[in-house]
């Protein structure tokens, strides 16, 4: 709440009133969203029960700074009802009569995977460090072992649901790339590959910016959104770049493209 004063009393002292009015409508639009998101939840005996798991020799990544100096993974637990219900609608349009699947990668205190879990999907979510788990925060203390896990990104993963490996409509990755080592990226992108379902969309936020946590660099690759665009296009050859008309306030983190703006990354998968 005091960042938000600060933001807009700089806007404010800038004489940006354009953008300070777009940052109002977009509170007021995510509130909006969180009421309608109240009847359009499922109760707990509609929930669909599933048996989730994640195979992996790699539980934590002890070797990232978010473990070492965690910051984001202590204290992040965003989620943003307005992208879950507009994505709920595209994706119920585009995969009718299917059990729908989400995947969010670097998820913290889980809030948007157990969003997507009360619209009734077979929700998971992935966080590199150990911090939540250990101290219970968030939403680790209800879904642990069942919706979120432990689990290194940056290496090989397996999700099974009733002992049968899945594949999600939608993986999102927010604010997490840019954590990644360079030479880490392509494992990375091949893990979200794998586990997307054929014509499955999927969505992320990036920073250009620095981010320093008791004196270690937690981004380690920085790029701009046209570097993070080419980079895919020239590597992943599966996805397809796809425009969801989705405005920034719209997204569950805006990023940063360096000017000022979000920096988002919206591929499908090709059928």
């Amino acid at each position: 709440m005091l960042q938000a004063f600060k933001t807009g009393a700089q806007l404010i002292s800038q004489g940006d009133y354009s953008s300070l009015l777009e940052r109002i409508y977009g509170k007021l639009y995510r509130g909006a969203y969180d009421f309608l998101f109240i009847f359009n939840k499922k109760s707990e005996f509609e929930l669909i029960g599933s048996s989730l798991k994640v195979e992996t020799d790699y539980k934590v990544a002890f070797n990232s700074p978010d473990h070492i100096a965690p910051w984001g993974t202590k204290q992040d637990n965003s989620t943003n009802r307005s992208f879950v219900l507009l994505m709920n609608k595209i994706l119920r349009r585009e995969f009718p009569n299917t059990q729908l699947k989400f995947l969010d990668l670097g998820c913290s205190g889980g809030q948007l995977v157990k969003d997507f879990r009360d619209l009734g999907y077979v929700s998971a979510g992935l966080e590199g460090s150990d911090y939540s788990l250990k101290h219970g925060r968030a939403n680790w203390p209800l879904l642990a072992g069942k919706n979120l896990f432990t689990c290194d990104i940056s290496k090989p993963f397996e999700i099974k649901s009733e002992e049968k490996s899945i594949k999600s409509h939608l993986i999102t990755i927010w604010d997490v790339l840019e954590h990644i080592r360079a030479e880490e990226l392509d494992t990375v992108f091949r893990n979200i590959i794998n586990h997307l379902e054929k014509g499955g969309y999927f969505i992320a936020s990036t920073s250009s910016e620095s981010s320093m946590s008791n004196g270690l660099e937690l981004h380690q690759t920085r790029m701009s959104n046209q570097k993070w665009h080419k980079y895919i296009q020239e590597r992943f050859k599966e996805l397809t770049p796809v425009d969801l008309e989705l405005r920034d306030y719209q997204y569950v983190r805006c990023g940063d493209a360096g000017d000022g703006g979000g920096s988002f990354l919206s591929y499908r998968k090709v059928k």
